[in-house]
């Protein structure tokens, strides 16, 4: 159980999360236009951040968004079904233009035993230590 500040959180990740290399990408399909830089992955689920495309496009906003894509420089892993967690605006993010900026963390769900085989080979190749404090975002 972690302290912080005068909330008590509790940090429920079953998998250890990894900071992700410099390239690792992850792109929401098939409805969606939301690409970005993973932050971090694990087994259970990953964080990345993303430009918000849909700020003025609503055509897209009813669509489900099914599958999520991991790709890196020469490793591949497609149609991981999932769920949302959280998905906000980074405000204090340095911006240079009107752009608004997106964290998404989302969960793996019902992952068959081919796509924990390639999720597994995929964090083995792509990640570059294990995250061990309690992300910025929790604490007050």
């Amino acid at each position: 159980m972690l302290f912080v500040g005068r909330k008590r959180t509790v940090d429920r990740r079953k998998n250890k999360r990894y900071k992700a290399e410099e390239g690792a990408y992850a792109a929401i399909s098939p409805n969606s236009k939301k690409l970005g830089q993973i932050i971090d992955i694990s087994m259970g689920g990953l964080t990345f951040k993303y430009i918000d495309t849909n700020a003025d496009d609503n055509e897209n906003e009813n669509l489900p968004e099914e599958k999520i894509f991991l790709s890196s420089m020469g490793y591949y892993v497609g149609d991981l079904p999932f769920k949302i967690v959280l998905d906000y605006e980074i405000k204090n993010a340095p911006s240079f233009s009107s752009m608004k900026i997106r964290k998404m963390h989302v969960q793996f769900t019902d992952l068959s035993f081919k796509q924990l085989f390639d999720l597994d080979y995929y964090l083995r190749n792509n990640v570059s230590g294990q995250i061990k404090k309690l992300p910025p975002q929790y604490k007050s």
